[in-house]
């Protein structure tokens, strides 16, 4: 699992780790990654976490290999690294679209390059995009997230499609407004005109997108592939 360390990534390795063994990725915040390691020495399933940015790919290479030579072929894939960097798309660097777009896609396809031909050799497994609903919902100021998210979902239906008659299965999440970290630095009063929009009237929590992620990789959605989950509320009804 990639992004793993914070938010809805260190929910959903502590999730995963009630019935698997877990490794995840982090980038930048060891603390963080050496905390989530901690709390889950208390699960039935190992976590492990190394650190590895995405966008370079000949990173990705050297821990995909490593990985593969410790454990063998992952059962799952969770891809769930990702940036916002919001901006109105007039006013939107270069740099910052092309690192949302390394971060949020590239990365991706980094990571299946080295992993799917060894899942599809093993004849099961499951891939996870965790995408966003603002890939189906504009929202201003994140053209370049938008774009991107919007881009794992055409990712998961042609994936799904190749890979189904190996036995991978490949879905795609969308959450919503979850509470997170990144919600502290939005102002109580923008907070509370955002939950007006929401038909539940609440954000989601990380726990609730955990167990949506637990089901999109377990047997119990054996014969769901190439299909995006929204969780969000209602907010895109």
């Amino acid at each position: 699992m990639t992004g793993g360390s914070r938010g809805i990534g260190r929910a959903t390795v502590l999730r995963l780790a009630k019935q698997w063994n877990v490794v995840f990725t982090w980038c930048k915040d060891e603390d963080a990654a050496r905390e989530v390691e901690l709390a889950g020495k208390a699960l039935p399933g190992t976590v492990k976490g190394f650190q590895c940015d995405g966008c370079d790919e000949q990173a990705v290479i050297g821990l995909a290999t490593d990985l593969l030579a410790r454990f063998g072929a992952p059962y799952a894939l969770v891809h769930n690294a990702g940036v916002t960097l919001d901006a109105l798309h007039i006013q939107q660097s270069a740099a910052n679209w092309h690192k949302v777009m390394d971060t949020n896609l590239n990365a991706v396809f980094y990571w299946n390059k080295l992993l799917l031909e060894p899942m599809m050799m093993q004849g099961t497994g499951s891939v996870v995009m965790m995408s966003s609903v603002t890939g189906v919902k504009g929202n201003s100021g994140q053209s370049a997230y938008a774009a991107s998210k919007a881009a794992m979902m055409g990712l998961t239906r042609s994936l799904s499609v190749e890979s189904g008659r190996f036995g991978i299965r490949v879905n795609c999440l969308l959450p919503g407004y979850i509470d997170t970290q990144i919600m502290d630095s939005i102002p109580k009063v923008k907070l509370a005109e955002l939950r007006k929009t929401i038909p539940m009237k609440r954000f989601g929590n990380v726990d609730e997108v955990a167990s949506a992620v637990a089901w999109l990789v377990s047997d119990e959605s054996s014969y769901m592939t190439g299909q995006t989950l929204i969780l969000d509320g209602g907010l895109s009804a």
